[in-house]
């Protein structure tokens, strides 16, 4: 999601459908209680949950 990749880019990347994709996408949003993609890359950079 940090790397602006669609979910289909990030299926084809881990071998996965894009389905399960969007349902561990939107886990994460639920988990990190925000709205979007954006926000949430924005909240994992601030907390340091990102690799530089």
């Amino acid at each position: 999601m940090a790397k602006s990749q669609s979910n289909q880019e990030i299926a084809d990347a881990l071998y996965i459908s894009p389905g399960t994709v969007r349902v561990h996408v939107h886990a994460i949003l639920q988990k990190l209680d925000v709205r979007d993609r954006t926000q949430a890359v924005i909240l994992a950079m601030q907390n340091g949950m990102l690799n530089s």
